[in-house]
């Protein structure tokens, strides 16, 4: 009886009489590309100012809590037009900022144009006695503001201001379930 060896690539086959053993090929299996991962969207615009625990107070702190949310909320309604949390805060019977602010954000997104920059950081510089006649808390707050600027549906700037800083008297009230902001308007100098 013959005896044959074989090296096929590298596989020793075996040896075996006469007939060659061919091993059967390894399958080959397919791998599916993986799927490209799809890119998580990055917030644009102005991202919304995270309303403040002391907000629940009643009190002078909480007044002064209230000041500084609603004045660090105006870039934000500024920029996206969402007035429901605005509309909810303000007193708008009482408070023409209040109206000023829902409408022109209303007329910037008729007209297509974008509102960027302009973040707010205020801070209460005095808190002034609790107004017994209106039931409401006066309080003067140091304003910054970053530039900012209105751009048209093409991209061209429409108007830009630069930074600016002011001091603003800021009124508001609790009505018994949330505070409201009554006026806001040049602090006077005291």
């Amino acid at each position: 009886m013959l005896m044959a060896c074989a090296v096929l690539v590298g596989v020793v086959v075996g040896c075996s009489p006469t007939e060659p053993v061919v091993e059967s090929p390894s399958p080959v299996v397919s791998e599916e590309p993986s799927p490209t991962p799809v890119p998580t969207p990055t917030p644009t615009g102005p991202v919304k100012p995270e309303r403040p625990a002391d907000m629940d107070r009643t009190d002078e702190v909480g007044a002064a809590a209230a000041a500084t949310y609603f004045l660090e909320l105006y870039p934000y309604v500024k920029g996206t037009g969402d007035l429901e949390e605005w509309n909810a805060l303000s007193f708008p019977e009482e408070c023409e900022f209040c109206v000023n602010l829902a409408k022109s954000a209303t007329d910037l997104r008729s007209t297509g144009q974008t509102f960027v920059g302009g973040e707010v950081e205020a801070e209460v510089s005095r808190a002034y006695e609790f107004d017994t006649l209106y039931g409401a808390y006066p309080l003067d707050v140091a304003v910054r503001q970053a530039e900012l600027q209105i751009l048209a549906n093409d991209g061209n700037v429409v108007s830009a201001e630069p930074e600016t800083s002011t001091t603003l008297r800021v009124v508001v009230i609790h009505d018994g379930t949330a505070w409201r902001l009554m006026d806001v308007g040049e602090a006077s100098a005291s």
